[in-house]
């Protein structure tokens, strides 16, 4: 085998990977969506809210929200084929983003060959142009400043007595903490 069959066996492999990846991305989104729409999630972890479980899962809360944004539109509402659905899994989950709010029944063909076919930037462009998405007209979710974002990070890798001990200095008792960490 040559070093130029290496490579392109080696290329082969990251993008079959690559697709893989971002299949098990939007397919844990549509989970994730029926977790929190069923409320599943509570008592599986100690948190009081959905951000706080995905937290306590190691799941990042802002990609876990792309991640169901694309399954809730593609899978749930849309019901793309797995064909289809491995077709775009290689797209940037930007990409995906903004198609899951522009895509429709009728548009769905043409929408998916494009998000194929093109790189991230002409693909972006394309998704504005044909289908008038400006991602500045979105209402955005409100900023939480950073130091406010940390703190809700590092709570994610707090222990059960940790937590205890940060809500009984902040006044809240053993709120979050279930009753049978709250003594121990």
């Amino acid at each position: 085998m040559t070093t130029s069959d290496l490579n392109t066996d080696l290329y082969q492999l990251t993008t079959r990977v690559h697709r893989h990846i971002g299949f098990q991305k939007i397919r844990m989104g549509a989970m994730l969506c029926v977790l929190e729409d069923t409320g599943d999630w509570r008592g599986r972890a100690a948190a009081q809210t959905f951000r706080g479980f995905l937290l306590e899962e190691g799941i990042h809360p802002q990609a876990a929200r792309q991640y169901m944004k694309v399954a809730r539109r593609f899978i749930l509402e849309l019901e793309i084929s797995k064909d289809d659905l491995l077709t775009i899994s290689r797209a940037s989950m930007r990409v995906l983003c903004a198609a899951a709010e522009v895509a429709s029944e009728e548009n769905l063909a043409e929408l998916i060959d494009l998000i194929a076919t093109l790189p991230r930037p002409e693909a972006m462009e394309e998704i504005k142009v044909r289908y008038g998405y400006d991602d500045r007209a979105r209402p955005q979710v409100p900023e939480i400043s950073r130091p406010v974002g940390k703190i809700l990070s590092d709570m994610g890798e707090l222990t059960h007595l940790q937590r205890a001990e940060l809500f009984s200095r902040l006044g809240l008792g053993t709120a979050g903490v279930p009753a049978s960490h709250a003594l121990d």
